[in-house]
């Protein structure tokens, strides 16, 4: 039976043919750490320099050394998160009053280090902005109306979720927003945090726009390279405001025990995962050559395709498939391909299983590391009132996806659904 991979939110599959090559050809022919002054450490120091400079392009960063890599978003949104409460907390001190603002859709990555702030420091707290369950969308104006002037340091926002997939509107929230500081408006105001685990690769995205200073990538989901890939990329003046969470060695002023102030290496410790990144630098070059707007063209495509044969209504019951309900908005221009579904009376991990036992789908289910996400939209949706199961079953989608596939994904649904409802009926 064919099998075809709908957990590209995980981790994106296939990868372009380009990022083994590139991997394959480094290991064999380079294979040297960055830093060095002999040739293969040369290269790799190009090759590592190259990512850094495609991934600025994408995001419309003016300077590649601003783009720091990582372990992968998690990473990054830790070095975020740390980092700006160190700088806030050493140069405040430590009884004044420190303050984030986060909404309701974000993933644990963000949700966990802000609750470990909050545990340890008894002058920190944070603010969860709502968002509307039937559409999954946060009103910008409150997430302004969260902010505390002169506590604030922080601005959390999951520009599309893991979950619904809906994008938040980061032009409208950056305005709103303005007013505190985001985008560099003030050296001291809030700063405007990003986690664009979903968005990047699939959609277009602008720090200068959406007054970002900080966004969080992964490397191994939309921009198609390996795993233990990622990092942040942070706006020119952000750094002062960012203390560095790890210390260690970067290659120069080895002489100094003090870790190096200059980027990338300010928050660069030890030797790089050149490997990865390489895979990287040419999945992104697989972007760039084709182009976001062709790339989200697409995806817009297989999502209208996907949702016509399933046939959302309003609120997200399925007509075409008895039982289902999608999560969050089914508006193609406000989402990207994530999508995720409960059902009356099966479980997610019951869904999951006949999809791919029976139709070779693979899928993801649970809560997705995001249990408030699913706390604000999910409803007991269970026909007799009970309550349902947590979590949903999620289908994702990824640029060598094909219409025929997505019908596949559709009518598999479709099948189960019909199926379990004749069961019942009998």
């Amino acid at each position: 039976m064919k099998t075809r991979y709908f957990d590209n939110a995980a981790t994106s599959f296939p990868k372009p043919p380009a990022v083994l090559d590139a991997m394959t050809r480094y290991m064999l022919e380079c294979g040297a750490p960055s830093r060095g002054s002999h040739a293969p450490a040369r290269e790799a120091a190009v090759l590592v320099r190259r990512c850094r400079q495609r991934i600025a392009t994408l995001v419309g960063l003016s300077s590649p050394d601003h783009v720091v890599f990582g372990l992968n978003t998690s990473d990054g949104l830790n070095l975020a998160v740390k980092g700006v409460y160190a700088a806030s907390r050493r140069q405040r001190g430590a009884s004044a009053p420190l303050h984030a603002v986060a909404t309701a859709i974000e993933h644990n990555s963000v949700l966990r280090p802000l609750h470990a702030l909050r545990a340890c420091d008894p002058n920190f707290a944070f603010t969860i902005v709502p968002v509307d369950p039937s559409t999954g969308l946060v009103d910008p104006s409150d997430v302004a109306a969260a902010v505390r002037p002169g506590e604030t340091i922080l601005i959390c926002v999951n520009h599309a979720s893991n979950v619904t997939g809906v994008l938040q509107d980061m032009d409208a929230i950056g305005a709103a927003c303005d007013r505190f500081g985001v985008g560099g408006s003030s050296d001291d105001g809030a700063l405007m945090l990003v986690d664009a685990a979903q968005s990047l690769g699939h959609v277009p995205v602008s720090m200068t726009s959406a007054r970002i200073d900080l966004l969080a990538f992964p490397g191994h989901k939309g921009l198609l390279g390996p795993t233990g890939t990622g990092g942040l990329c942070i706006r020119p003046g952000v750094e002062r405001r960012l203390d560095t969470v790890r210390e260690g060695g970067t290659g120069n002023l080895s002489e100094q025990l003090k870790h190096p102030a200059a980027l990338p290496e300010k928050y660069e410790p030890g030797s790089h995962n050149s490997l990865g990144i390489v895979g990287l630098s040419e999945g992104v070059a697989w972007i760039l050559d084709r182009g976001i707007d062709a790339i989200q063209d697409h995806e817009i495509a297989l999502m209208e395709r996907f949702l016509h044969a399933l046939a959302p209504d309003a609120t997200g019951r399925c007509d075409a498939a008895p039982g289902l309900r999608l999560l969050g908005s089914a508006d193609v221009s406000r989402r990207v391909g994530v999508f995720t579904f409960q059902h009356d009376e099966l479980a997610p991990q019951e869904v999951a299983a006949i999809l791919e036992s029976s139709f070779g789908v693979l899928t993801r289910a649970g809560l997705h590391c995001a249990p408030l996400a699913h706390e604000a939209i999910a409803r007991d949706i269970g026909a007799d009132g009970s309550a349902r199961t947590p979590g949903g079953v999620r289908l994702s989608l990824g640029p060598f996806l094909t219409s025929g596939d997505v019908d596949h994904a559709a009518a598999a649904l479709r099948s189960i659904c019909l199926e379990h409802r004749s069961a019942a009926l009998a």
